[in-house]
């Protein structure tokens, strides 16, 4: 989601814990819990206007002070396109980050535009809206291994009910009987994390890779049979104190019976292998078995609070690997302005405007870099 005045209540959270990092006079001060709520009111291409409200707690298990603080988000909102959402995601680094444990629980009552499977899409008015309740939950837990890279495990569950359209030509309608009556899948497997970044928020060097696969299986409680690789590589260059080129490279490969929510997906912001990030199209309007997605960004401060940016990208989603083919690639760029609340955690608000393929477009308005 795309929050405009929860920055405000960021700015506010990161003046205030981001002094937990250095040393302190005590361990109670290092560790002391803040919890700070505050109203949330945002934008996107997928929501419209949308308002809610948002909690962060933030903790640092640590007893010293290189210990990330572990951070959560609890989010309740409603939209103008009348959806509706509780979000919690959480990362929580145990003392002197031994373990690292991510996730996320999500319910979701979330018309969508939906423009069917496949890569050939291209009409940007040719949707229906198709509405679904969604209760989704990931986790991964990640044992340090050696400076900077994790091993671990993650578990999925996502259930999917209520899907229908008003429009009986919906593409909906042609999945098979047994999705749309409802989905629920469960699956679990090994996942890798390297991560080198000098700060996640706003990284100006090192690299991130994540990587994952999660086995889909009748056994674990899912009704539907599938596997997931999944990746998010990510590569940052220092040109200058005052700029940055950034790299990011997206995956993700499925194998068995698929359901259409589990598949992969191309479009919004950010999201990570979750989503195939493609700023200028609407998320999910391109979705199929496979995607791959690159761009790539230049950073500019211009002065000590403002700052731009420039990217273009380019992905593709198809039914299998070995139908892929570059005149098949949807691309967009775009750019934005960068106005950073919080000079010590490099905090940004970032407003960017992506034109894609086909007469895409978008405005996206967030917290920090979209990777």
């Amino acid at each position: 989601m795309k929050y405009l005045w929860a920055v405000c209540g960021f700015l506010l959270l990161m003046q205030v814990t981001g002094k937990a990092a250095v040393p302190a006079d005590s361990l109670q001060q290092r560790k002391k819990l803040s919890l700070t709520p505050f109203p949330a009111l945002f934008s996107s291409p997928e929501t419209g206007l949308g308002y809610g409200a948002l909690v962060v707690p933030v903790y640092n298990f640590g007893n010293d002070s290189l210990t990330r603080r572990s951070n959560g988000q609890l989010l309740a909102y409603r939209t103008q396109k009348k959806q509706s959402s509780v979000q919690l995601t959480y990362n929580i680094y145990t003392n002197h980050e031994k373990f690292i444990i991510l996730g996320n629980a999500n319910y979701f009552n979330f018309p969508i535009q939906y423009y069917g499977i496949g890569n050939q899409n291209n009409n940007v008015d040719d949707y229906t809206i198709v509405d679904y309740k969604l209760l989704y939950f990931q986790n991964r837990v990640l044992r340090q291994v050696k400076r900077y890279f994790f091993a671990g495990g993650l578990y999925h569950v996502n259930k999917v009910y209520n899907i229908k359209s008003e429009d009986a030509q919906s593409k909906i309608y042609e999945q098979p009987a047994n999705e749309l009556d409802g989905i629920i899948t469960s699956g679990l497997g090994p996942a890798l994390l390297y991560d080198s970044r000098d700060n996640p928020l706003n990284s100006r060097t090192g690299i991130y890779v994540a990587y994952s696969t999660m086995f889909s299986t009748k056994n674990l409680g899912s009704e539907f049979n599938f596997t997931r690789h999944s990746f998010d590589v990510r590569k940052f260059i220092p040109l200058r104190s005052s700029q940055v080129l950034a790299f990011q490279g997206l995956g993700k490969f499925h194998s068995g019976q698929v359901p259409f929510r589990e598949l992969a997906l191309m479009g919004g912001g950010g999201g990570g292998a979750e989503i195939g990030g493609m700023r200028g199209f609407y998320e999910g309007r391109y979705r199929d078995r496979q995607m791959v997605a690159l761009q790539a960004e230049f950073r500019q401060q211009v002065f000590s609070r403002v700052g731009f940016a420039v990217f273009a990208g380019a992905g593709e989603v198809n039914n299998k690997l070995s139908n892929f083919n570059t005149r098949n690639l949807r691309s967009a760029a775009g750019g934005g302005i960068r106005l950073m609340l919080n000079k010590k955690e490099r905090l940004n608000i970032r407003i960017d405007y992506a034109v894609g393929s086909h007469g895409a477009s978008g405005l996206y308005f967030d917290i920090g870099e979209d990777f």
